[in-house]
């Protein structure tokens, strides 16, 4: 299994809009196969930082939404309420025994 984190930084103003965007994306990827769970962060340092940590079965999986024209469509939507390029760090879960 891999996690994806991805950390959004918003324009001010622009949370509201972003939320709604952010719940059609959460919905079209509940839809994708190898889909596991998904959960959204809020900073508490600083309110316009938001993430979003994913779970995929694989990194195919995950590859494979990322390339989708219903992620892509949604991220173009959602890139000028941003003030940077999302950061997206992929990590492998470890098995810790």
């Amino acid at each position: 299994m891999v996690r994806i984190l991805i950390e959004r930084h918003l324009k001010a103003g622009r949370r509201g809009e972003f939320i709604h965007l952010l719940r059609e994306l959460s919905i079209a990827a509940i839809h994708q196969p190898g889909y596991v769970s998904g959960e959204t962060l809020s900073s508490i340092e600083d309110a316009s930082i938001i993430s979003v940590l994913s779970t995929w079965r694989s990194l195919g999986d995950w590859k494979a939404w990322e390339e989708s024209e219903p992620r892509l469509r949604l991220e173009q939507q959602i890139e000028p309420l941003l003030i940077e390029t999302p950061k997206v760090i992929i990590y492998q879960v470890m098995a810790t025994e």
